[in-house]
């Protein structure tokens, strides 16, 4: 297990330049934009606009504090995505325009390289098994964590651990990223 404070996280401009996001990880760690298998950022949208594309690239995206927004994609495809409501899977190379409804939004995105790593995003807690390597992700407050034969980990608002095939038990809902090699 390994634990990704928030608080050690720099801001960085997204791709298309239209907000700011913070790496939580990414494989092989410390790769570009243009080379991950696997990314898992948070990112702070504080106005309309599009999103950035990412060629060959499939991600999901849930909402950890604001009110949400509606995705439009290029495709006529339109989303509503809410705190609280199920991640949206939807492919990166797709033109897709944001309109906040209700205020700045922070949300969590996964993106996996089509062909290298699919990957599931959904809420979870309780009792929960893993299979290959995961990441939790606390989407605001504190929850605490405890991993089959190990002590208890309390990640906060924005925190990470990366697990790898275990049985945990989280107190309150996280957001568990299952990454999966194809």
């Amino acid at each position: 297990m390994r634990l990704l404070k928030a608080s050690e996280r720099a801001a960085r401009p997204w791709k298309n330049g239209g907000g700011v996001t913070f790496d939580v990880a990414s494989f092989p760690e410390g790769s570009s934009l243009d080379t991950f298998a696997w990314r898992i950022s948070i990112a702070e949208v504080a106005g309309d606009g599009p999103f950035s594309r990412f060629e060959g690239i499939d991600r999901s995206t849930a909402i950890l504090a604001g009110e949400g927004f509606r995705l439009t994609f290029g495709d006529g495809r339109v989303e509503d995505l809410r705190l609280d409501a199920p991640a949206l899977a939807y492919p990166g190379d797709v033109d897709a325009q944001c309109t906040l409804l209700g205020g700045p939004v922070r949300d969590l995105n996964v993106m996996t390289r089509r062909g290298a790593y699919r990957h599931r995003l959904r809420r979870v807690s309780g009792d929960c098994v893993v299979e290959g390597e995961a990441v939790l992700v606390c989407p605001r407050g504190a929850a605490r964590i405890t991993a089959a034969g190990r002590a208890t980990i309390t990640l906060h608002d924005g925190d990470a651990l990366v697990l790898s095939s275990q049985r945990f038990h989280g107190d309150e809902p996280v957001w568990l990223v299952e990454l999966i090699p194809v």
